[in-house]
C-alpha cells in the first residue's frame, strides 16, 4: 500500500502538492478574513439593528404622548396606525411593540397595557426591574436591557428598548406611560449565518474553479518533467539515444537544454570508453575531484598478450580497409572474452591486445581467457574458411608479478597503464609463441595452481634478466 501511495506520489505528487497548497492558501485567507470580518459585520449590524429600534420606538413614542395626553379618537387612530405601519414594514428583528399608559390611584402606581403588536403583550406585566427604573427616571431617552421571553414552546432572547413617555408642564416632568420595542437578537445572528452560508458556497465554488485551474496549469507544468524523468530513467538503462524537445519558455525548458547536454557528453563519454581501459577509467573516477597528477603504485598482476600472426604480410597484401575488418574481428573475439572473465584491456598495441587480470585468481582467469580465445579462433576460422575469408591465428603468453602501476606520460597526455620486466616478459612470451600456441612462465603457471596438460619449452634469456626464463605451452585441456 505504501509502495502504491509513493509511486503516485511520484507520477502526480507535484499537481497534488501544488493543489493542497492553493486551497490551503484560499482556506486560510478566507479563514482570516472571517476572523477578523464577521465581529466587524456583527458589531455593524448590531449598530445598525439598535439604530433602527432606537428610531422607531421615539417614533412611536411620539405619537403614544399625543395619545396618552390629549386622548382624542384622532390621536389613538394615529398611535395605532403608526404601531400598524411598523407591524406590516416587516422590520427585521422587530418581534413586538407594546405601549403602556401610567395610571395613579390614590398612592398606588400601575401600567396597563394600551396598544401593540406581536406576543402576547396583555398577558405579559412589566418587570419589576424596569417598573423601578420607570418611576426614577425623568428623562425621556431610550434604554436597552436584555430581556428573555419566555413561552410554553420555547425561549426568545432579545434586546428590550424602553421610551418613558414623559411630559413637562411648567418644569414639573410627568410619566405618562413607557413604549417598549422588543428586537430578537438571533436575527443579528441569522444574517450572519447567512452571510457565512454565502460565503461558505462562494468559497467552495472558487475552490472547484482553482482547484481545475491549479490541475491543469500543474499537468502542463509536471509533463514535461516527466519527460525528463522518463528520460533519466532511460539513461539508467544504458539508452542514450534520446533527445528532449520542450518548449516552455521557463526553467524547464532550460533545464531539457541541459539535460541534452548532459546526454551528448554521457554519449562522448559511452565512445571514449572505447578507448580507454577500464582500469584507466576507474583512476578517472577516483580522481575526479583532484588533479591528475604523474603518479604509480606496485601491484602484482597478471599479465595477458594475444599477437595476431602473420600480420605484416597480410597488411602489405590487402586493402587497408579489409585489414582493418579482419583486425578488429579478431580482437573484438579477445576483448569479449577477456572482459567475460574479469580482464581488463590495458591497450591495443597494433593488431596486439595488453591485458592485466588482478586478484589471488588472476593466473587462473588469464588462463582460462586464453584457452577460450583460442578455441573460439577455431572455430571462427573454420566458418571462414568455409567461405572464403582470410583467417589469422594469435599466439599468446601470460606471466605475472610485480609491477609499477600509474598514470604514464606527460602533462598534457597520460596513460594508465603498468611498466616493468614482467610486463615485458609477458609481451616476449606473445613474441615467442607458435600461432594457436599459449606460452607462460614455469613460476607463474605453478603457483596458480592450475591443472592443464602442459609441456616444457626450451628456457631463453631475456635483456637485463640473469636468469634464462623458463615456459611451459598450454595443450588447451585440463587433465
Amino acid at each position: 500500500m505504501y509502495g502504491l501511495i509513493n509511486s503516485l506520489m511520484c507520477r502526480g505528487g507535484l499537481k497534488l502538492k501544488l493543489v493542497i497548497f492553493v486551497l490551503f492558501s484560499i482556506l486560510t485567507t478566507v479563514g482570516v478574513l472571517n476572523y477578523f470580518t464577521i465581529p466587524l459585520i456583527k458589531s455593524y449590524m448590531k449598530d445598525k439593528a439598535f439604530e433602527v429600534s432606537i428610531t422607531t420606538v421615539e417614533r412611536i413614542a411620539e405619537f403614544s404622548s399625543f395619545a396618552l395626553l390629549e386622548r382624542t379618537y384622532e390621536n389613538r387612530l394615529n398611535l395605532d396606525d403608526s404601531i400598524e405601519k411598523v407591524e406590516k414594514s416587516d422590520t427585521k428583528g422587530i418581534i413586538g411593540i407594546s405601549i403602556y399608559q401610567r395610571q395613579k390611584n390614590d398612592n398606588n402606581v400601575s401600567f396597563t397595557y394600551l396598544s401593540g403588536f406581536g406576543l402576547n403583550n396583555k398577558e405579559m406585566p412589566l418587570d419589576e426591574n424596569l417598573l423601578n427604573t420607570l418611576n426614577n427616571s425623568m428623562e425621556e431617552e431610550v434604554i436597552y436591557h436584555d430581556y428573555s421571553i419566555r413561552t410554553p414552546s420555547q425561549t426568545i432572547d432579545t434586546y428590550r428598548f424602553s421610551k418613558p413617555i414623559i411630559y413637562t408642564y411648567q418644569n414639573h416632568s410627568i410619566l405618562l406611560g413607557v413604549a417598549l420595542l422588543y428586537y430578537d437578537k438571533t436575527s443579528i445572528n441569522g444574517v450572519i449565518e447567512e452571510l457565512l452560508e454565502v460565503i461558505l458556497w462562494i468559497t467552495i465554488s472558487i475552490l472547484l474553479v482553482i482547484t481545475l485551474f491549479v490541475y491543469f496549469i500543474g499537468a502542463n507544468l509536471t509533463k514535461p518533467l516527466l519527460q525528463i524523468t522518463q528520460a533519466a530513467a532511460e539513461i539508467a538503462k544504458g539508452n542514450f539515444d534520446i533527445n528532449l524537445s520542450i518548449k516552455t519558455n521557463d526553467e524547464i525548458e532550460y533545464l531539457a537544454k541541459q539535460f541534452n547536454k548532459m546526454i551528448l557528453s554521457l554519449r562522448e563519454h559511452e565512445k571514449m570508453q572505447k578507448f580507454v581501459s577500464n582500469s584507466t577509467m576507474h583512476m578517472l573516477q577516483e580522481d575526479a575531484s583532484s588533479k591528475l597528477t604523474l603518479a604509480g603504485e606496485h601491484r602484482t598482476l597478471t599479465f595477458l598478450f594475444c599477437d595476431i600472426r602473420n600480420f605484416t604480410t597480410m597488411s602489405e597484401e590487402k586493402e587497408p580497409l579489409e585489414v582493418i575488418g579482419i583486425v578488429n574481428f579478431y580482437l573484438n573475439l579477445q576483448s569479449k572474452i577477456i572482459k567475460a572473465n574479469g580482464g581488463d584491456i590495458d591497450k591495443f598495441i597494433g593488431d596486439e591486445v595488453m591485458a592485466s587480470f588482478s586478484g589471488p585468481d588472476a593466473t587462473k582467469k588469464a588462463l582460462k581467457s586464453a584457452i577460450e580465445i583460442q578455441a573460439l579462433i577455431k572455430r571462427e576460422n573454420i566458418k571462414r574458411e568455409k567461405s572464403g575469408e582470410t583467417v589469422c591465428e594469435v599466439g599468446i603468453g601470460i606471466h605475472r608479478g610485480e609491477v609499477i602501476a600509474g598514470n604514464i606520460g606527460s602533462d598534457d597526455r597520460m596513460n594508465f597503464t603498468s611498466i616493468g620486466s614482467v610486463v615485458n616478459i609477458a609481451s616476449r612470451l606473445c613474441s615467442n609463441a607458435a600461432p594457436a600456441e599459449i606460452l607462460i612462465e614455469k613460476n607463474t603457471y605453478e603457483q596458480a595452481d592450475a591443472k592443464y596438460i602442459v609441456e616444457l619449452k626450451p628456457s631463453f634469456s631475456a635483456k637485463g634478466l640473469k636468469n634464462n626464463i623458463e615456459v611451459y605451452s598450454i595443450m588447451h585441456t585440463e587433465r
